[in-house]
């Protein structure tokens, strides 16, 4: 069998080199991009980014929801502290944008009317601004805080160039007033919304700040939210926060601070009203102080006075020492002894009067106020005794209140001159919410009260979270030695030695220690030694029989006037702040010199207007309704009123109003009620000022205003 040999010749095949290398390169590209989708379908990410999560930062939206902050109330419901809408300036100085300051100097001239900057400040920074070339600018904290109505101002303007940011600010309505008790917030960028930075601003800072809510869903690339994507978390509106702070009593606290402040110009002031029974904390404030609305004077102080600031307290200490001494039995008001001077280790200690009085009786002495009577009831009862009772009134210890930062005072206690000088209130330290808690112990037949400046906290839909009470402390003597120290104290005012008159009541029946202190100079290690260069207060209570309110007063280093301090002590600003106190809150005591008792009212119905006026006692303010001569109605009815309360009369003619003047608030509404008229009050404490006059007739639309001042028409 032949063999056929065929010869296979590439003359004619079409495949190069060159194609085989495009081929090849073609196949290694597949192959990477297979292995890319490979690790993206595997890994999702490329150069190590998440393709999720940059998908979802593209698509996804989310919003903060800032909750509301809690506001701040008194005893009464009335706003402290609140939230309010308000405005942030910028100001636009780019020539290429549509509304941009065309007139520096006129946009000035109008900003300067709004915010706390000058005119020619404010266009310089303008004018700078327009130079550098800069899109906007803004005026920082001046240009914050802007109201509605001077935003309104500035938009009616014809200023070209502002614009206006929405942003919330805190709301201070009544100005300087308990300021270092409820402090102040602010915004704070850093942190986000508003931010306490002082008192209970502050200290409740998380409970009434709250938490932000958020909204958030998904959006396709034309912007339309994709359907159930979206994710809503309400925010939690801050607590709010109720103060046992009575806003008329306040008031009034700051009415005498002022007045103090200014006819003494003294370095600090202190005054604080506080429930007798309860230990609520019902008015607290102090100079320098501050208007947390406007920050005028902030910076001057900042302590809070009540529960920050520890003083040698003088001789208002020495009610605690004397109810030792009587729990211990180591008093005897008849016991006599020689006054004058004590000799303790290489040192001599005297009386204020430093000859003395001769030899006088305990209570004497209590009235005189003798330091050597101190030291010998502390020898009496034993130096290691003694301290404990102090111990055990609070002293040298926090009273637990809300405020985390209150001191605890310091009792010098390593040397037998320490002791001494402690027991007349000299080199220990106190604080002035520590002798509030000590004397409610001895008005409270000898059980001490923990006193209290929070009412309530509520969260956003009105459950209490926190419920301020009253509370019992502890025991620190008994009921018998607690009267017994009370009849001593009744004595220290008005007594058979007539001691400080000027503490002296027309209306009520007011006692109490007063005290004057030594300073402590820290450049010397000594005391200040100039003319009146002292520490005076007075810790009193009323009615001295049954107290109801406590008021502690106390001023330092007076540069005006200074011998007042010294001759009437602090009796200018106590005496008011005690009286109208006392007949805001009507206590049954007024006027206890027997021809201004309680009045029988019994029923009045047909009686003639004229015989009922001349019957009642004069003090009894009548308020007639009606330009009749009979009477129709009255209230009350068969009841007794006391003095300087009033009667609403109804007389038989057209009605007519009254005449409101010198009513309470409490008063104003009642008769409003009675009359059957609507009325609308502004401002706090008495009546002085009506829309319509005394005398217009009533109808049913009838409607009046009535304006208050803090200043009482009986005074």
């Amino acid at each position: 069998m032949a063999k056929i040999r065929r010869k296979i010749s590439l003359k004619n095949s079409k495949v190069t080199i060159g194609a085989l290398l495009i081929y090849f390169g073609i196949g290694v590209l597949f192959l990477l991009i297979i292995g890319q989708f490979t690790k993206l379908m595997i890994f999702q990410t490329i150069d190590d980014e998440d393709l999720i999560a940059r998908g979802e930062d593209k698509y996804a939206v989310s919003s903060i929801n800032e909750p509301e902050r809690g506001e701040i109330l008194d005893r009464e419901g009335n706003i402290l502290a609140a939230d309010m809408e308000a405005y942030r300036i910028a100001i636009i100085t780019d020539e290429n944008y549509p509304n941009h300051v065309s007139n520096p100097e006129e946009t000035a001239a109008l900003l300067s009317e709004v915010v706390d900057m000058d005119k020619a400040e404010i266009q310089k920074k303008i004018e700078e601004n327009i130079k550098k070339g800069r899109f906007q600018m803004e005026l920082g904290q001046a240009g914050r805080n802007i109201s509605y109505n001077d935003k309104k101002f500035l938009e009616e303007s014809e200023a070209t160039g502002i614009v206006f940011e929405s942003e919330t600010r805190r709301f201070y309505p009544n100005g300087q007033f308990a300021s270092h008790l409820i402090g102040f917030a602010e915004l704070n960028d850093e942190l986000g919304g508003l931010n306490g930075q002082l008192g209970f601003e502050r200290i409740y800072n998380d409970l009434l700040k709250g938490e932000p809510g958020s909204v958030d869903y998904s959006q396709d690339v034309w912007g339309y939210i994709v359907p159930n994507s979206d994710n809503v978390k309400p925010p939690v509106n801050g607590n709010d926060v109720k103060l046992t702070i009575d806003p008329n009593i306040q008031l009034y606290l700051e009415d005498t601070l002022n007045d103090m402040d200014d006819h003494f110009e003294p370095e600090e002031l202190i005054a604080v009203v506080a429930d007798a029974k309860t230990g609520e904390i019902l008015a607290s404030g102090q100079r320098p102080s501050f208007n947390p609305e406007t920050r005028e004077g902030f910076g001057n102080s900042w302590l809070n006075m009540l529960y920050e600031y520890s003083f040698e307290p003088g001789s208002t200490f020495k009610v605690f020492g004397l109810a030792a001494a009587i729990e211990e039995g180591a008093y005897d008001p008849d016991t006599v002894y020689t006054s004058g001077s004590m000799d303790v280790m290489d040192s001599t200690i005297y009386d204020w009067e430093t000859e003395g009085w001769g030899d006088i009786t305990y209570n004497e002495g209590m009235q005189y106020s003798s330091n050597v009577l101190m030291m010998i009831l502390q020898d009496k009862v034993g130096a290691d005794k003694m301290l404990q009772y102090y111990k055990d009134f609070g002293f040298g210890q926090t009273t637990g209140s809300e405020f985390p930062t209150e001191v605890t005072g310091q009792m010098a206690w390593d040397n037998e001159l320490q002791q001494k000088t402690t027991s007349f209130g000299q080199t220990s330290t106190v604080t002035p919410i520590q002798l509030i808690q000590g004397m409610t112990a001895l008005l409270n037949e000898g059980e001490m009260k923990k006193p209290y400046v929070v009412d309530e906290i509520t969260d956003d839909s009105g459950e209490v979270v926190y419920d301020g009470k009253e509370e019992t402390v502890r025991q620190v003597i008994s009921k018998d030695a607690a009267e017994k120290t009370m009849a001593e104290m009744n004595t220290l005012i008005d007594g058979s030695l007539d001691h400080n008159p000027q503490y002296k009541s027309d209306e009520y029946e007011v006692t109490g220690k007063s005290g004057t202190a030594q300073i402590y100079d820290p450049e010397t290690g000594g005391y200040l030694d100039g003319d009146y260069q002292f520490f005076t207060s007075f810790l009193g209570y009323a009615p001295k029989e049954d107290p109801e309110v406590i008021v502690y007063y106390g001023i330092k280093l007076a540069s005006e006037n200074k011998s007042e301090t010294w001759d009437n002590g602090v009796a200018r600003g106590f005496n008011p702040l005690m009286e109208r106190t006392l007949k805001y809150l009507e206590v049954s005591e007024a006027d206890v010199s027997g021809d201004q008792s309680v009045v029988e009212i019994g029923d009045y119905r047909g009686r003639e207007i004229d015989a009922l006026t001349d019957e009642l006692n004069d003090t009894i303010d009548v308020k007639i309704v009606g330009n009749g001569t009979e009477i129709t109605e009255h209230f009350p009815q068969d009841d007794t009123l006391l003095p300087y309360d009033s009667l609403f009369v109804k007389t038989d003619g057209d009605p007519t109003l009254p005449d409101f003047k010198g009513l309470s608030k409490r008063e104003a509404l009642m008769l409003a009620d009675f009359i059957g008229i609507n009325i609308t009050v502004e401002g706090e404490g008495y009546v002085d000022g009506q829309s319509q006059n005394a005398g217009t007739a009533v109808t049913e639309d009838t409607a009046v205003e009535i304006t208050l001042s803090s200043n009482d028409p009986n005074d």
